[in-house]
């Protein structure tokens, strides 16, 4: 079973009481991925959220070409499979391990569970997700008009 005391450490859960930890602690599954492990290709189904505990994770899509365009590197605390939990459909992207990687994994089927049963809970892991999502947007965006502004000159 995952420590409660680590998952205070996630800021995911950071500001989660007692209750709510022990709450999340039991749901959450881990898994170990060893180094070049492709955790799931892009358009693969939704297979929950994953936190990683240790290690690092690159993002990967596939160019028109075929070749890997790599979209971020991944590392301890930072979550991924986050769009698929929310709305249930195929991966976006694949994730292939960089190193050795332990993540902790909260299945779609819980994430619902918790919406049912304790939805203030539910609120505050959504909540952090999409505050993290609106940074990777804001940053695209920026990176968008600056290719824009580039291109234009």
């Amino acid at each position: 079973m995952v420590s409660r005391q680590r998952l205070k450490e996630i800021p995911l859960f950071k500001d989660f009481t007692e209750d709510e930890i022990n709450i999340i602690a039991p749901m959450l599954k881990e898994e170990f991925y060893k180094k070049g492990k492709v955790i799931w290709e892009e358009d693969s189904p939704e297979q929950g959220l994953h936190i990683i505990d240790y290690g690092k994770v690159r993002v990967i899509k596939r160019t028109r070409e075929e070749t890997k365009q790599i979209l971020a590197v991944l590392k301890e605390n930072n979550f991924y499979g986050e769009l698929s939990l929310l709305d249930g459909r195929t991966h976006s992207a694949a994730i292939e391990a960089l190193e050795d990687t332990k993540v902790l994994i909260l299945k779609r089927s819980d994430m619902e569970k918790i919406l049912q049963e304790n939805p203030r809970t539910a609120y505050k892991i959504v909540r952090e997700m999409t505050i993290v999502i609106n940074e990777i947007l804001r940053e695209m965006n920026d990176k968008f008009m600056k290719l824009v502004n580039y291109v234009w000159e």
